[in-house]
């Protein structure tokens, strides 16, 4: 530990988030730290002399009466003055504190704090790359600390100083090349990290270093070593069990593992699909243990063949959960070993040849100085160079884009790489593994590659299969915007930026000849203009055509009536500007780079890289440019084609997107005809039928075998469905009046519940109008209102945050209706505010409609129906999730039982009893069934 710095970290409560806007601090601690050691510690309260809020009561625990006999901060100051004296500064979030401090300090007439600031926040981020989150409480979890009351100066002080230990001991045992690169890059930080490291190198250096067998270094890079895969063989002496006992005894050995019969007879199912090789449809209610029903077999499969199975997974965050929970899982059962991998598209991996290159060159931004931090420290961690692991930024995502694996070039800064290239390595490893887990969007891809990389006739199961058709569609479709083409003219620069271009004509002037790049800037700032004129052209005709959308989020179907007016003609005329300035500015490129490709073996590897960053620039110019041709003079009749936007900043949104209206052809083609699939989900069916969905997955076509093997949870006695008889029809009233009916039930539910309530909406801007009548009622000011896309934060970020309170309330749309995981009492009651149909004036929606009357079918029951059931399904899901949970749904939309249809959104859901209530019997329900939960 650094001996010569005496470090003072501290934490305050405060009223409010600002100074200026009227906080003050209310409670304040403050822990010594010398050579290493806490040495020191000092808490008081302090009379802030104004309101603290209820929701800061709330979070703190601190109310008006526990702070009305302390001292203001002014009889204080002094004091904290004198533990400030010769120290460094260190908090969690440390301009928060800082600003507090100082503001504080100046009010009572004692000078600034001026000294040495350390962030843990900052810190923490470079140290811990891969941690999920960066609070406090979330730190203190990973790391075991003592933090009994969080929100509490005395306790966030002392688990803010045990950290800050924490990550220096870390720190201190990085090898010196790391630590050195990590000094240099420190000086463009926030708070004064280059201290530390600076000294750290010093002390290092007094030594020799000797790394740990797990590392090494190479070309002035320290790197984790790989394991190198051992080849796999076939065992023809493995076979699954066939008897239910014998089965059930390799679970047996798990702890907590219950007994589930659709379990076991979903594993049957599974290698009967397997030694068949025939297509198989699995419904597996939630509860089942689908994961392990089928990655049982699928192992068993793969050793005794000698070929992995492929486990394909909805989300990246899946797969992740897939290997980390149940494949460990499974490795205690088996007698035998299992291998597992991950396997992703390429720019999912980090070039190290790039990364290099970048590490090189002089940052200036902050998002990327702490991004490139964070990589070096992360490549002594991991194996596979994979950056999900990662926790960036976004400005730090933007450098990935330029580090990651981007094209197929072996160039010599490739080349000099190899060993260690990690997109390399993930094929390596999944050849030789017994179960590779992607992603629906990489399967979709590899089966449309030239060159795939998944083994071609192999056996696949699809689970969460009911989002495949969708991400089928979003992975065959193509977009086009104006961000786009300005991101890659970006990146190729002008003369005087130290970007593409200036490298380009530096290699010429250093291989060829003096060069010039008159020709090029202009046809670039041509195609700049033009597609600038462009764009706000198509925005205006976006906003003609859809001025009567209430919200600001629109879309537009682009359809062969409006490709007949006048103003579309205008379009395809600006359009044609667009692709000729564009072709020749790539045609002039493609010229100047020609000779100097000539000359590849005379330049040194970094050059290699910059005349390879071009070719791919020029090729993905091409491709912009073919979408654009196709997008608006040579539509696909079996695509669809729309815009979509924000008006409120409309050029930079403004999107032209195409999908494969029935994608199942495609899947059926590439896929089924290929390999073997089991498609599992725990909603397939709508009607007791698989019908739909075979038929939008192209399996129509073929044979298959289907199950169901239904939730073993007993919905019947541990649920409730209500619809509300006093809330309007949702035509009959405007958005604003039923959103307030809508949250004059939540306002009057959260007592009765105690909270733990998610609402599922379709609309966020009805999601909205509640969350604003909420507000402004103030009649849930104790309570954390959190609401999808108003509340920062990712899916998992807002659902952690809603576990978290005790008093909470999740507004979700779209992701939130499936997914997401809270079991037990963190949610008792789920709100469904309207039924889950895809608007009717969705481009994809109208088109589908359009193809089925084509077709002689009805669009609502042969596509919007059954989709609307599955979608209701999910969300009903999100209410029971483990055998003792008990819960009540309460849907507002009163089509369930008005209209004929409504009841196969109740049958969707068997056994569970459905009432009608007015809001006073809804929250006597409530009381009666969740007693004593809070």
């Amino acid at each position: 530990m650094i001996n010569d710095l005496r470090f003072v970290v501290a934490d305050f409560e405060t009223t409010g988030h600002s100074y200026a806007s009227g906080g003050r601090i209310m409670q304040a601690a403050f822990v010594a730290i010398e050579k290493g050691i806490i040495t020191e510690q000092y808490d008081t309260y302090l009379n802030p002399n104004a309101p603290i809020p209820p929701f800061i009561q709330e979070l703190t625990g601190i109310d008006e009466e526990t702070v009305k006999d302390a001292p203001p901060f002014s009889a204080k100051a002094s004091l904290f003055n004198e533990w400030m004296d010769a120290s460094v500064f260190v908090a969690h979030n440390v301009t928060f504190d800082l600003t507090f401090l100082n503001s504080e300090f100046a009010a009572a007439g004692y000078p600034s704090f001026e000294g040495l600031v350390i962030d843990t926040v900052e810190l923490s981020k470079i140290v811990l790359p891969t941690s999920d989150s960066y609070k406090l409480g979330d730190l203190s979890e990973q790391f075991q600390l003592n933090h009994g009351q969080p929100h509490r100066a005395d306790s966030d002080a002392y688990a803010t100083a045990q950290l800050f230990l924490q990550l220096m001991e870390r720190l201190e045992q990085l090898p010196l090349v790391t630590i050195e690169q990590l000094a240099k890059l420190a000086v463009g930080l926030k708070s004064d990290i280059h201290v530390l490291l600076t000294r750290i190198a010093v002390q290092k250096k007094k030594r020799i270093e000797t790394l740990p067998a797990e590392w090494t270094v190479y070309r002035g890079l320290a790197l984790r070593k790989k394991e190198r895969p051992v080849k796999r063989k076939a065992d023809k002496s493995i076979s699954f069990p066939e008897e239910v006992e014998a089965r059930w005894a390799l679970l047996a050995g798990v702890p907590g593992m219950e007994r589930r019969p659709g379990q076991m007879e979903m594993m049957k199912a599974v290698q009967k699909s397997l030694e068949s090789s025939v297509h198989t449809v699995i419904e597996a209610g939630t509860g089942t243990g689908k994961s392990l029903a089928y990655l049982l077999p699928s192992v068993y499969k793969s050793r005794q063949s000698g070929k992995p199975v492929i486990i394909s997974t909805y989300t990246v965050l899946l797969q992740h959960q897939l290997l980390e929970r149940e494949l460990k899982k499974m490795q205690t059962m088996l007698p035998f070993d299992v291998k597992a991998a991950v396997l992703k598209g390429k720019r999912h991996y980090l070039d190290l040849s790039r990364f290099v290159r970048a590490l090189r060159e002089r940052e200036t931004n902050y998002d990327r100085t702490i991004a490139k931090m964070q990589i070096l420290v992360w490549l002594l961690e991991t194996m596979t160079g994979d950056g999900d692991e990662l926790n960036l930024s976004s400005g730090g995502l933007l450098l990935w884009g330029e580090v990651c694996q981007a094209d197929d070039y072996m160039n010599k800064a490739k080349q000099a790489w190899r060993a260690h290239d990690f997109f390399g390595y993930a094929k390596e490893v999944a050849t030789n593994a017994d179960i590779i887990v992607t992603n629906h969007s990489f399967l979709i891809a590899d089966m449309k590659a030239e060159r795939p990389l998944l083994p071609n006739n192999g056996h696949v199961i699809v689970d969460e299969a009911h989002q495949f058709e969708k991400a089928a569609r979003e992975r065959l479709g193509k977009e086009l915007s104006l961000s786009q083409l300005k991101f890659l003219l970006g990146k190729m620069g002008t003369p005087d930026e130290k970007r593409l271009l200036y490298q380009i004509m530096r290699i010429e002037k250093k291989h060829l000849s003096v060069p010039s790049s008159v020709e090029l800037t202009k046809r670039m700032s041509s195609v700049l203009v033009e597609a600038e004129e462009w764009f706000a052209l198509i925005g205006a005709f976006f906003g003609q055509k859809t001025k009567w959308m209430a919200q600001s989020k629109r879309q537009l179907a682009i359809d062969e009536e409006k490709r007949q007016t006048a103003e579309w003609q205008q379009i395809e005329w600006g359009a044609e500007r667009i692709y000729k300035d564009l072709s020749l500015f790539t045609e002039e490129l493609s010229k100047k780079i020609a000779p100097i490709e000539q000359i590849r073996g005379q330049m040194p590897a970094r050059d290699e890289l910059f005349v390879d960053d071009t070719a791919t620039l020029i090729e993905r110019c091409r491709q912009w440019n073919e979408c654009l041709f196709e997008l608006v003079f040579r539509p696909d009749d079996r695509e669809v084609v729309w815009m979509e936007g924000d008006v409120r900043s409309l050029l930079n949104t403004l999107t032209m997107r195409t999908q494969p209206v029935h994608a199942g052809v495609l899947i059926s083609n590439y896929l089924l005809e290929r390999k073997h699939v089991v498609f599992t989900s725990a909603t397939l069916t709508v009607e007791d039928s698989f019908q739909f969905f075979a038929h939008e997955i192209g399996l129509s076509a073929f044979s298959y075998d289907e199950y169901v093997f239904k939730s073993p949870f007993n919905y019947a006695d541990h649920c409730r469905i209500v619809i509300p008889n006093d809330v309007p029809e949702v035509k009959d009233v405007d958005s604003l009046a039923y959103a307030a009916a809508v949250a004059n039930y939540i306002i009057a539910a959260a007592e009765a519940a105690g909270g733990r309530m998610l609402v599922l909406f379709t609309s966020f801007d009805i999601l909205k109008k509640t969350y604003d009548y909420i507000r402004e009622t103030e009649l849930l000011a104790d309570y954390a209102i959190i609401a999808q896309s108003i509340t920062n934060g990712s899916v998992t970020r807002l659902t952690k945050n809603f576990r978290q309170y005790d008093k909470s309330i999740l507004l979700g749309t779209g992701a939130f209706w499936e997914g997401i995981d809270i079991p037990g009492e963190d949610l008792s009651v789920l709100f469904i505010v309207r039924l889950p149909f895809a608007p009717p004036d969705d481009p994809f929606v109208a088109a589908k409609s359009k193809q089925l009357k084509e077709e002689g079918k009805n669009p609502f029951s042969a596509y919007s129906l059954p989709q609307a059931v599955i979608r209701f399904r999910q969300g009903f899901g999100r209410l029971i999730r483990t055998q003792s949970d008990r819960g009540i749904a309460v849907v507002f939309d009163r089509r369930i039982v008005s209209s004929r249809y409504g009841k196969s959104f109740l049958q969707s859901i068997p056994g569970v009893a459905a009432v009608e209530e007015d809001i006073a019997g809804t929250m006597e329900l409530i009381e009666k069934w969740l007693p004593n939960e809070k």
